[in-house]
C-alpha cells in the first residue's frame, strides 16, 4: 500500500501506533525504521556550499565546529544579525516555532486540550500584548538588530518550505513567518518563569493562615544559612536597623538546585589574568533554551550561548569583557488579595472607593475541538490570576498580580551592549535600561578589572511582609523603585572574588529594601570556602568546582539526625544509621547515604 509520507506523520502524529501503521502499509519494523531515518535526515538544511538569499548588504559565512556550534562571520552588523537569526533556524526551527506558541498562548492550537492550561495562563499574563508594547521602545540600534534577526529566521524557514523539520508534518501544519515580537515574546515567557513564581508568595499566605504572624511563621519564612549574602559590612553604606526583616525563603524539600557563578581577580589566580565561572541551572528540556554561537563582524566578536529565539548572547565572553549570570531573586511582583462587595458587581475596593474591574476577551483555538473563550479581568494591581496560581491557593482570590515585568524591560537592549563592552565600566552602564528580570552579573576585563551587578528595577515597598498584600490599601502600593545606582554592585572589591549562588545579596542593613525571596545560603558558603581554602586558584581548579557535589545541609544536619534515631532498635533503621555515620557527605550518584538523606529530607519536608 503506497501512502505518501506526510500522510503517514499525520497518522502519527494523531496517535496512531508505529505496529498500526506497519500493518497498513504492509511494512516490518525494520523498514519502518529506516524510513523514519530518511525523512528525519532529509529535514536537516544544508550546513554547507553557497546559498544565496535576498535581504543581505554582503556575504555571510557560517561554519559549524567539530561540536556543531555555529560561528557566523559578516562585515556588517546588521548581516551579522541575519546570519544569526538563519543559524538559529537551521538548528532549532521547530522549537522557535513551539516557544513562541508557548509565549503567546497558541499552544492548544497545534496540540490540542493539553495545551488549553498552558495557553490560558500565557493570555492571562498577556506576553503577547507587552511585546507588542515593548518593540516601539526599543533603541533604533536595536530594532534594526532584531530586524535581521527576523528575516535570517525567514530566510531559512522559505528555504525550508518543502522540508520542514518533522514535528511539523506530524503537527500537521505550517510555521507563519518569524515576526520581530515573536523574540519579544519568547524573551518575556523566560522572564516570567524567573521572576513570577506564584508558590513563594502563595505557600507563605497559606502558612500565615495556619501558623498566624509570629515567630513560628518568621522562621518559615528565613533561609537556612541566611547570613552568607554577596556583598559583606563594608562593602556599602550601612542604614541603621532595629528589627529583622524576614526576607528570604527556601524551597520546601530541597535548597540544592540553582545557579552559581564567581569572578576572581588576578590576584587570586594562578596566571594573574581574572577567571569567570558560570553555571545556570535551567531545567533540563529536550532540547535546551540555551543556544551556542560566535558571532564575528561589525561591532561584535562574541561567544557564548543565548536564549533561543532572543537575538544577543546572555552568557560568554567578546574579546575584552567576560561575564556570567544568576538569577538573584529579588522580588519584582507582588500579589494583592482584593476586595469585592455584592453591592458593586465588578468592581474591587481601593482607598474607600469601588473601582470597575478592567477586563479582556480572549479566544483560545483548539485542535480537534471547540475554541475556549476567557474573559480576563484586572484591577489596578493587575490581572487576577486565580485560575493559574497553585492548586491548593485558588479558593482564596480573587488575587491579582502586579509584577515589573508588565511594562517594557530594557533587557535585550542591556544584552547587546553587554555584547559590545570593552571594559568592566562599559559593561556595567549597559545593564542600566535592564528592569526584569534581577540577575547577578559578575564579569572581568582584559584589563584585570573584575565586577558584580545586581541588575533589575526592584519595586521599594514600605511593607515588607511575604504572602497577599490588601489591594485596597494604598500603604501597600510600590514606592517607585531602587536607582541603578544604588542596586548592589562591586568593583574590583579588595578580598578579589565575588560569589553568587541565589542566596542573599545582602545584610539587612544594606539602604534600601531589596525584598529578597532567595534562596539558602549553602552553596555560596561552600563555593566561598573552596575559593578561601587555596591563595590561587586555576582554571581547572575552578571547573572541579563547578562539578562539586558536596552537601552543606546533610554536614549540618547529620549530626541532630543520628541523636535522633542513633538508638532506635529496627533493624533497617540501625542500617541506615551506618551508613550516615560513615558518608563524608559528598552526594555520589551511586552514594547510599546520599539517597537515604535526600529521601528523608523530602520527606521530612513534606
Amino acid at each position: 500500500m503506497k501512502v505518501p509520507s506526510k500522510e503517514m506523520l499525520c497518522w502519527l502524529g494523531g496517535g496512531r501506533s508505529i505496529a498500526d501503521l506497519c500493518q497498513d502499509v504492509g511494512w516490518t519494523r525494520a523498514e519502518f525504521d529506516d524510513w523514519w531515518k530518511a525523512e528525519c535526515r532529509k529535514r536537516v538544511p544544508p550546513m554547507e556550499g553557497t546559498a544565496h538569499v535576498t535581504g543581505l548588504r554582503k556575504s555571510v559565512r557560517i561554519t559549524h565546529d567539530r561540536w556543531g556550534v555555529p560561528h557566523v562571520f559578516a562585515d556588517n552588523d546588521r548581516d551579522l544579525f541575519f546570519g544569526f537569526g538563519y543559524a538559529i533556524a537551521q538548528d532549532r526551527l521547530f522549537q522557535l516555532d513551539y516557544l513562541r506558541r508557548k509565549a503567546r498562548g497558541t499552544l492548544a492550537e497545534v496540540l490540542g486540550p493539553e495545551a488549553i492550561e498552558s495557553d490560558v495562563l500565557d493570555r492571562t499574563a498577556g506576553l503577547a500584548k507587552i511585546a507588542e508594547a515593548e518593540l516601539p521602545t526599543l533603541p533604533a540600534d536595536v530594532q534594526e538588530l532584531l530586524a535581521a534577526y527576523t528575516a535570517g529566521i525567514n530566510a531559512l524557514m522559505d528555504a525550508s518550505r518543502q522540508n520542514l523539520p518533522i514535528e511539523f508534518d506530524l503537527l500537521n501544519y505550517q510555521p507563519s513567518p518569524w515576526q520581530p515580537t515573536d523574540s519579544l515574546v519568547i524573551e518575556g515567557e523566560f522572564r516570567w518563569y524567573l521572576t513570577v513564581r506564584f508558590p513563594v508568595i502563595a505557600i507563605p499566605e497559606l502558612a500565615k493562615r495556619t501558623l498566624g504572624a509570629g515567630p513560628l511563621y518568621r522562621g518559615f519564612l528565613q533561609g537556612e544559612i541566611d547570613e552568607e549574602s554577596m556583598l559583606l559590612p563594608g562593602e556599602y553604606s550601612a542604614r541603621a536597623t532595629t528589627h529583622h526583616s524576614p526576607l528570604t525563603t527556601h524551597s520546601p524539600g530541597g535548597d540544592g538546585p540553582g545557579s552559581n557563578n564567581w569572578v576572581l581577580a588576578g590576584q587570586r589566580t594562578t596566571t594573574g589574568k581574572p577567571i569567570v565561572a558560570s553555571d545556570p541551572h535551567v531545567p533540563f528540556y529536550a532540547v535546551s533554551i540555551w543556544h551556542q554561537v560566535r558571532l564575528t563582524g561589525g561591532a561584535f566578536d562574541v561567544a557564548g550561548v543565548a536564549l533561543a529565539g532572543m537575538p544577543a548572547v546572555m552568557i560568554g565572553r567578546n574579546r575584552r569583557v567576560a561575564w556570567g549570570i544568576t538569577n538573584n531573586i529579588c522580588s519584582l511582583r507582588d500579589l494583592y488579595q482584593e476586595k469585592t462587595d455584592p453591592a458593586h458587581p465588578n468592581c474591587f475596593l481601593y482607598d474607600g472607593q469601588w473601582d470597575p474591574a478592567r477586563q479582556r476577551e480572549e479566544v483560545i483555538q483548539v485542535k480537534g475541538a471547540l475554541p475556549v473563550k476567557k474573559t480576563i479581568r484586572a484591577s489596578r494591581n493587575g490581572p487576577i490570576v486565580d485560575e493559574i496560581m497553585p492548586p491548593a491557593t485558588r479558593g482564596t482570590g480573587p488575587v491579582a498580580l502586579r509584577w515589573v515585568g508588565f511594562e517594557p524591560c530594557g533587557w535585550l537592549t542591556s544584552l547587546v551592549g553587554m555584547n559590545r563592552a570593552n571594559t568592566c565600566a562599559e559593561f556595567r552602564a549597559a545593564t542600566k535600561p535592564w528592569a526584569v528580570p534581577t540577575f547577578n552579573l559578575v564579569f572581568a576585563d582584559a584589563d584585570g578589572h573584575i565586577g558584580h551587578q545586581c541588575v533589575g528595577k526592584i519595586p521599594i515597598r514600605h511593607n515588607w511582609d511575604r504572602g497577599y498584600r490588601p489591594g485596597w490599601d494604598p500603604q501597600h502600593q510600590w514606592q517607585g523603585t531602587i536607582p541603578f545606582e544604588a542596586l548592589p554592585h562591586l568593583i574590583d572589591p579588595p578580598r578579589g572574588y565575588v560569589v553568587t549562588a541565589n542566596n542573599r545579596t545582602a545584610p539587612d542593613d544594606y539602604p534600601y529594601p531589596l525584598s529578597g525571596t532567595w534562596s539558602g545560603g549553602y552553596r555560596a558558603r561552600r563555593i566561598r570556602e573552596m575559593l578561601e581554602a587555596r591563595p590561587k586558584l586555576s582554571r581547572e581548579d575552578c571547573q572541579k568546582m563547578q562539578l562539586d557535589v558536596h552537601s552543606g545541609r546533610a554536614a549540618l544536619a547529620i549530626p541532630a539526625l543520628l541523636k535522633v534515631i542513633g538508638a532506635d532498635a529496627d533493624a533497617r533503621v540501625r542500617q541506615a544509621v551506618e551508613h550516615l555515620k560513615s558518608w563524608d557527605c559528598v552526594v555520589r550518584s551511586d552514594s547510599t547515604a546520599a539517597a537515604i538523606f535526600n529521601v528523608f529530607f523530602t520527606r521530612w519536608c513534606q
